[in-house]
C-alpha cells in the first residue's frame, strides 16, 4: 500500500475525466483510469486512409468545450457534406434533401402519410421549443440552465409524445428513439425531443462534424499529453473525506493503492459514483443511483471496393427494417475528391433489440448485422475487409419521465465540497458536450476550492511564524 498526495486525483479517463484533467494539468495530478486506454466511448482505430469506428462520432460546433479542448491539443474536426435523413424503408433506401420531405417521399399507404406528417409538424413544434430552452439566459448559472432544459417536457414520456401510429411509423420513430439507447416509454419526451433536434439544428458549424482521424485520436493524444499522470487498469474502490484531504483507494496490479488529495473529481458513471463516494448527502446518491443506462453493441466495418458505392453520399441511415436502428458511413467526410478505394461504416442497436443481441456472442452479432448490410446493399458482398463488434456496458445515459436531477445540481452550486461530479449524465441524454462541459466546471471548483485552502495555509503560517 502506497499513500501518496496530490492537488487533485480524477476518477475516469473518458472526455469528462479527460476534459478535467487537462484543466487542472498545470497542477499536480493523478488520472485513475479503470481499462488501458484514455477516450471512454470515442473509440477508433486507425485503418490506412480510413479509421474504424466503434463509439461515439459527432463533435460539437466552434465554441464549446471540447472543440476548445481539440484546438489546444491539435486537433481538427471536419465537416460531413452526406445527407443526414435517409431511411432504410420497405427494402428501399430513401435520401430526400430535407426531413420534411418524408412523408411524401416515402411509399406507404395514406393512413400512414397522414399520420407521419401529423407527429413530424409536432415534432418540429417541440423541437422549437427544445431549441429555445436550450438558449442561455443572462446570468443563469449553467447548472440552473441544466436543471431548466431538464425540466422540458420531462413529465411524460416520448411514447406518451408520439402516440400510438400505425406499425410500420411507429417502428421508424423507435428506431430513431433507440440513439438513446432506450425504448419510446423509458425515455422521457424531452429526450426523444433533443435528439431530433440535433439533427435538425439546421445548416452551419452544428452537430455535423467528424474528428479527423476518428473519434480515438481524443484519447489517444491525450494519454500522450498526461503521461505518467494517467494509472492505467486501476480500479477504485473508495473515496471518502479524512481530515480536510480526500483519501482514495484503488487496486491495480494485484495491489491496493491508497492516495489523497485536495480535490477529487468523481468522473464515472453515475451509478460507480454512488457505489464508490462515502460523503455526500443521501439525495444526491439516490439521485445518482437513479440515472438510467442503455447497454448497445456497435459494429464498425472496412471495406475494399475499388469503385463508387450508392451511398457514398449518404452520412446517416434510420433503418426500421434491420437489426440495427443506425448505418453510418464514415468515408463521407473524407469524399471529397477522387474517391479513394474501400471505406468506412459504422451499425449499431439501442433498446431492447440490444439487450438481446448482447447475450449472443460477437460472431453471432457479426452475422445477424452483416446480413442485413447486404440486404440493403447487395453491392457490398465480397467487400468487407474487417467487422468489429464493440459492446457498450453500461452504454448511453438517458432520462425516464419525472426523473428529478435538482439534488445533484444543487451539491455542484455548493463552495464547501471536496469531491466533485462530472459526467454526460449531467444531461437528459448523454453527449461528450455535455460531459466536457460538466468537467470544465467541476475542475474549476475544484481550483478555486484548492486554492483557497492554500491561502488559508499561508495565512495560518505567516501567523504562526510571528508568534
Amino acid at each position: 500500500m502506497t499513500n501518496t498526495t496530490y492537488d487533485a486525483v480524477v476518477i475516469g479517463g473518458g472526455p469528462a475525466g479527460i476534459a478535467a484533467a487537462w484543466e487542472l494539468r498545470d497542477r499536480r495530478i493523478l488520472v485513475l483510469e479503470r481499462t488501458h486506454r484514455l477516450g471512454g466511448r470515442l473509440f477508433s482505430m486507425s485503418r490506412g486512409d480510413y479509421w474504424l469506428n466503434l463509439g461515439g462520432h459527432l463533435f460539437p460546433a466552434a465554441g464549446s468545450h471540447m472543440r476548445n479542448i481539440l484546438h489546444s491539443i491539435g486537433l481538427d474536426v471536419i465537416r460531413i457534406p452526406g445527407n443526414k435523413f435517409a431511411i432504410y424503408w420497405g427494402g428501399k433506401v430513401y435520401k430526400p434533401k430535407a426531413v420534411a420531405a418524408l412523408p411524401l417521399t416515402l411509399k406507404m399507404s395514406i393512413r400512414e402519410r397522414i399520420s407521419l406528417a401529423s407527429i413530424g409538424l409536432r415534432m418540429l413544434k417541440a423541437v422549437k421549443g427544445w431549441q429555445q430552452a436550450m438558449q442561455p439566459v443572462y446570468g443563469e448559472s449553467n447548472q440552473r440552465r441544466r436543471a431548466r432544459v431538464a425540466h422540458y417536457m420531462a413529465d411524460i414520456s416520448f411514447r406518451d409524445f408520439i402516440g400510438r401510429p400505425p406499425k410500420r411509423v411507429e417502428a421508424l420513430f423507435q428506431s430513431a428513439a433507440r440513439r438513446a439507447a432506450a425504448e419510446m416509454e423509458d425515455q422521457h419526451a424531452g429526450v426523444g425531443v433533443s435528439l431530433f433536434g440535433a439533427v435538425w439544428a439546421g445548416k452551419g458549424d452544428s452537430m455535423a462534424l467528424n474528428l479527423n482521424g476518428g473519434s480515438g485520436r481524443f484519447g489517444e493524444v491525450m494519454m500522450e499529453l498526461l503521461g505518467d499522470r494517467v494509472q492505467y487498469n486501476a480500479t477504485v474502490k473508495s473515496v471518502e473525506k479524512v481530515g480536510d484531504k480526500v483519501s482514495v483507494t484503488y487496486e491495480m496490479n494485484g495491489g491496493t493503492h491508497t492516495v489523497s488529495a485536495s480535490q477529487v473529481i468523481v468522473a464515472v458513471p453515475a451509478y460507480q459514483a454512488a457505489e464508490i463516494v462515502r460523503d455526500i448527502p443521501d439525495n444526491v446518491r439516490t439521485t445518482l443511483k437513479n440515472v438510467q443506462y442503455g447497454p448497445f453493441p456497435t459494429m464498425g466495418i472496412i471495406t475494399d471496393e475499388t469503385g463508387p458505392m450508392p451511398y457514398d453520399d449518404i452520412y446517416a441511415i434510420t433503418t426500421p427494417d434491420a437489426s440495427f436502428d443506425m448505418f453510418f458511413n464514415h468515408a463521407n467526410p473524407l469524399r471529397t475528391g477522387p474517391r479513394k478505394p474501400g471505406g468506412s461504416l459504422m451499425v449499431y442497436s439501442g433498446g431492447e433489440p440490444a439487450r438481446e443481441l448482447l447475450k449472443r456472442s460477437d460472431e453471432e452479432i457479426r452475422d445477424t448485422y452483416l446480413a442485413d448490410v447486404y440486404r440493403m446493399f447487395p453491392e457490398l458482398k465480397g467487400h468487407i475487409k474487417e467487422a468489429v463488434v464493440q459492446r457498450w456496458v453500461p452504454g448511453n445515459t438517458y432520462r425516464p419521465a419525472g426523473f428529478n436531477f435538482d439534488a445533484m445540481l444543487s451539491y455542484c452550486e455548493r463552495d464547501d465540497v471536496d469531491i466533485h461530479f462530472a459526467g454526460d449524465y449531467f444531461a437528459e441524454i448523454g453527449n461528450m458536450e455535455i460531459a466536457t462541459g460538466s468537467a470544465h466546471e467541476a475542475a474549476r471548483r475544484a481550483r478555486v476550492r484548492l486554492m483557497d485552502k492554500e491561502k488559508k495555509s499561508a495565512k495560518l503560517k505567516v501567523v504562526g511564524a510571528s508568534r
